[in-house]
């Protein structure tokens, strides 16, 4: 019997990052309009995602560049990251996701083919306005 990972979290970027968008909606704790940042559980398996949407304003040529980045997280890492003040400081979310991991990272640079693909490094905020 093998104990396959449920595709939000197998090596198919593209079927993973389908079923987080499809994942369920538990808690917003940034919404801003070039930066949200959520927790989600997917509606199979139940793991659960920290998410990020992050956005800068292309003033020149209205080609706003965009990452979106679903990091895995844990039980205590929601119950942290639900207490924690991330709205007045972001960077309350790398002292509770500290350590390397991996994470499903969307990149739509300006002027550019974007990226998707599992990471596995320390998490970081990409930039924002």
């Amino acid at each position: 019997m093998t104990s396959d990972p449920c595709i939000c979290v197998g090596d198919d970027s593209l079927a993973a990052r389908e079923a987080i968008r499809k994942a369920k909606h538990i808690v917003e704790l940034v919404d801003e309009s070039h930066f949200g940042v959520s927790i989600q559980r997917c509606v199979r398996c139940g793991q659960h995602f920290l998410s990020l949407f992050c956005e800068r304003v292309d003033w020149a040529d209205s080609d706003d560049p965009q990452t979106t980045v679903a990091v895995p997280i844990s039980e205590d890492e929601v119950q942290s990251l639900k207490t924690a003040n991330v709205a007045a400081d972001e960077n309350a979310i790398l002292e509770i996701v500290a350590n390397e991991r991996r994470f499903l990272y969307h990149d739509m640079p300006k002027g550019a083919a974007e990226t998707l693909a599992w990471k596995t490094r320390t998490l970081f905020i990409p930039g924002h306005d």
